[in-house]
């Protein structure tokens, strides 16, 4: 569902026969770049799991909304976006960060406009109210922090064409409890409970 062509080169290419330049454009994409492995579906908050990518959690949020069911997508999209936060603190590759922003807007732009405003009213309603907000923290806090490996992140940045030396494309020494704490934090602003 996702596709996002991260790097581009222009090539000038001289025709002989013409005498003149002309510039080549050609996208490039890695493997993995941007890469959902699990077709979740509209999948119930109380059967997620930690392994799931930001990739899999927004493509299961676009199910929610096709089915009306945009509590459901909202929490999908708002696990996915703690997530996603939480991946660009432990991928060194700082060019690869905008992954998750290229998700969320990709799934914001694929839903038809009057079920893009019902969402967004939806977003606004269950996580701009205190008690609503509460109730997302605690069930995603439940969920705990991401236990899968950011390759969709790692694949979208330069270093997967310049190529990262193997075993660092993560932070040494990540606190993964200091960032879990931040992602919720920061990007969710969860209450502390």
């Amino acid at each position: 569902m996702f596709k996002s062509f991260v790097f581009t080169a222009i090539a000038l290419t001289l025709y002989s026969s013409t005498g003149s330049l002309a510039a080549e454009i050609r996208n490039y994409e890695a493997e993995g770049n941007l890469e959902s492995k699990n077709d979740v579906g509209c999948i119930e908050k109380g059967k997620v799991e930690n392994k799931l990518t930001p990739a899999d959690l927004y493509t299961g949020s676009v199910k929610c909304v096709e089915q009306d069911k945009y509590k459901e997508g909202v929490f999908l999209f708002a696990l996915a976006g703690v997530y996603g936060y939480f991946d660009t603190l432990r991928v060194a590759d700082t060019t690869a960060h905008q992954a998750v922003s290229v998700l969320s807007m990709t799934v914001l732009d694929s839903m038809d406009e009057n079920k893009n405003e019902t969402f967004i009213q939806t977003v606004e309603k269950t996580l701009g109210t205190p008690a609503s907000l509460k109730e997302t923290c605690k069930e995603i806090k439940r969920i705990g922090p991401p236990i899968y490996y950011p390759r969709y992140m790692i694949q979208h940045g330069m270093g997967a064409f310049v190529g990262s030396r193997s075993g660092y494309e993560l932070m040494p020494k990540f606190d993964s409890v200091a960032a879990w704490k931040e992602s919720l934090d920061k990007y969710l602003h969860c209450p502390d409970f």
